[in-house]
């Protein structure tokens, strides 16, 4: 079998890995969670020799291995050698605390679980930065995380998959972009009783934003940019490139330019996503 496509589920413990495994389960995805490091390879290359209809297969592989520095280098080479993905599931150190709290579950570091997961967050650092999605999870319910990874995955394994995500600044900046561009700079419909309370999807917002004299320029460089980039990724290997804008609120300024950025970029061998998250906020 030469079209095995492997997932690597890994991340921080109560950042949603085993919900993650539930999803690729559904997607269709041979599902093994937490097998021992030392026979990791002999099992992939057994999926490669197997003629059983298995296409794809997931690993959840984290810090129950103990060795962190070992996890960190099984991870590195099934990139490498198998064109493997990995998802790192993120949290903040509050919200992992808070569901410790309530599932009353030990945490794999210890029993004081504060440390633990400051530990944990500390040494899974290396992980993180080599995984190709960094998924965080804080204020997520399970129905949230789900069309989070479907929305990636269920596309075809081989694209390169650009997120355009619009966000407000007030409501924290997000932990998983490659690149963020703040668009505070441009006239702001929130200060025109008429479209306050519209978004940056109505037509009327977005001639607004495209009024203000600085986004033709802005616009114009900032799309040279990303289609400069996006082949030098792919070349790199890299599978998804998460960019992030930003405006106040994250209703009109920054929706406007990800969708124009969106329709920019229909022209470039990509699958592209949008994604608004603060919109309705």
């Amino acid at each position: 079998m030469n079209n095995l496509s492997i997932v690597i589920i890994t991340g921080l413990s109560g950042a949603g890995k085993s919900h993650a495994a539930k999803v690729f389960e559904d997607l269709g995805y041979y599902t093994i969670d937490n097998v021992p490091l030392p026979i990791l390879e002999k099992v992939v290359e057994l999926f490669y020799s197997l003629d059983n209809g298995i296409t794809k297969v997931a690993f959840v592989i984290d810090s129950r291995a103990k060795d962190i520095n070992l996890v960190y280098q099984f991870i590195k080479m099934l990139k490498e050698k198998y064109n493997a993905t990995s998802i790192f599931m993120d949290a903040s150190s509050d919200t992992l605390i808070k569901r410790y709290k309530e599932t009353r579950r030990k945490h794999p570091l210890g029993s004081d679980v504060p440390e633990s997961i400051k530990k944990e967050i500390m040494l899974m650092g290396n992980v993180k930065d080599i995984s190709d999605i960094v998924l965080n999870t804080d204020n997520k319910n399970i129905h949230d995380l789900t069309k989070e990874i479907v929305s990636i995955f269920a596309m075809h394994a081989n694209d390169f998959i650009v997120t355009l995500q619009s966000f407000g600044f007030k409501n924290g900046v997000p932990t998983d972009a490659d690149m963020m561009f703040d668009v505070r700079f441009m006239r702001n419909p929130h200060f025109d009783d008429g479209l306050r309370t519209m978004t940056g999807l109505n037509e009327e917002v977005q001639d607004y934003v495209k009024a203000d004299e600085s986004y033709d320029r802005f616009m114009e460089k900032l799309i040279d940019m990303v289609k400069m980039l996006i082949p030098l990724y792919v070349k790199e290997g890299k599978k998804y490139f998460n960019i992030s804008i930003g405006c106040t609120g994250g209703k009109h300024r920054s929706v406007t330019v990800v969708e124009n950025l969106a329709v920019a970029l229909t022209d470039c061998s990509c699958n592209i996503r949008i994604k608004h998250r603060d919109i309705d906020k």
